[in-house]
């Protein structure tokens, strides 16, 4: 049996009520099948300083780890950097292994929600850091702000918070990136 790691924040997390739930780690469980094992570290609020304060966490024997990190980075409440978000980004895949890596870039949140919006000014930037870092390290990127970007009706896919998801951004959330996994696993 393959493992992947959902490595990332409050996203991952399937934040919902101001608690976490499993609701993202048994979505992606049903997308990927029986023979894919889904552990979830993922960590609400965290930022890539935390991701590497939890490296020792993983498991070294895991297939494959899906870094989705950068989303509370780009927030203006957690002040880390650009060059600072780089750096952590690929200290990540320096550890884990290019090979074993696939970058999600940060979520944007609901662009109707001015109450969120105001805290995510640069978010396109570190967008363009993670795919810069993928793209340097062979390594596949998601991009999440053109995923979502899109959408009709964008506001249904989030919860009044205007950044964590509904189940049906939950379940756009992994049928965007459960592919990139399967197609991962097979090389």
């Amino acid at each position: 049996m393959k493992k992947t790691i959902l490595f990332g924040d409050s996203i991952f997390n399937g934040f919902r009520n101001h608690q976490n739930t499993n609701l993202v780690t048994n979505l992606f469980q049903n997308f990927l099948g029986n023979n894919i094992q889904v552990i979830n570290l993922s960590k609400s609020g965290a930022t890539t300083v935390e991701g590497l304060d939890y490296l020792k966490q993983l498991d070294s024997s895991s297939n494959l780890v899906v870094i989705e990190y950068g989303t509370n980075d780009a927030s203006s409440g957690w002040g880390v950097s650009l060059k600072n978000y780089s750096s952590n980004l690929q200290t990540l895949i320096d550890y884990i292994g290019p090979q074993k890596c696939i970058i999600v870039g940060p979520f944007p949140p609901d662009p109707n929600n001015f109450e969120i919006n105001q805290f995510y000014q640069n978010i396109a930037n570190f967008n363009q850091v993670a795919k810069h870092i993928a793209k340097q390290n062979h390594i596949p990127f998601i991009d999440m702000i053109s995923a979502f970007s899109s959408l009709s009706d964008i506001s249904s896919y989030y919860q009044a918070d205007g950044q964590h998801l509904t189940d049906k951004g939950n379940q756009l959330l992994v049928k965007t990136i459960a592919p990139t996994i399967l197609s991962k696993l097979k090389d």
